[in-house]
């Protein structure tokens, strides 16, 4: 099974983040439906380990809730010819970040990957294609529309690929209770 952990987001802001995608093909761009932030990510692992996900997941839980919203839109990459488009995370970013902590130490412990490089709260719009010849989208970065919402989940998801992307299926929720 291939793993994450995420926080979900609630469908007026993937309405707004829909809304920053432009026409640009040297882009792919991320369903808007399927939009989230990424907290950590597990990788393939056999059925037989959802038991100690589920045990660490609700360890990280154990944090407090908090009101994000969104920021600034930004890229990873040239300025010119970016690798990543997406926008930053807002708000009280310190209980995210408390949050992907707890997480990370507890997959740590229970020797699962981590990515031992910096976390930095985003939600992915879009990925310049191998093709690409093309510079930016048109106006990028765009302005957003910083809409607010609750940090009060956290979710394990199943990521499947198929021929048109991902699609995620939730495995386990907990509720931030700290």
């Amino acid at each position: 099974m291939r793993l994450f952990f995420a926080v979900l987001l609630p469908s007026e802001v993937r309405a707004a983040l829909g809304g920053l995608q432009s026409a640009n093909d040297d882009y792919r761009w991320v369903d808007p439906s399927t939009m989230h932030i990424t907290l950590a990510f597990v990788g393939e692992q056999p059925e037989d380990r959802l038991g100690e996900l589920e045990r660490i997941g609700g360890e990280a839980a154990r944090s407090r809730p908090g009101t994000l919203r969104l920021g600034p839109a930004g890229q990873f990459g040239s300025k010119r010819a970016p690798r990543v488009l997406w926008v930053d995370i807002a708000g009280e970013v310190d209980r995210l970040l408390a949050l992907q902590s707890r997480l990370a130490d507890g997959l740590r412990a229970a020797r699962f990957p981590v990515e031992e490089r910096e976390f930095r709260a985003h939600i992915t719009l879009a990925r310049r294609r191998e093709t690409a010849r093309g510079g930016a989208p048109s106006g990028w970065p765009p302005g957003v529309e910083h809409a607010s919402f609750e940090l009060n989940h956290l979710t394990l998801m199943q990521s499947r690929l198929g021929p048109r992307g991902a699609t995620y299926t939730r495995v386990f929720e907990f509720q931030l209770t700290g």
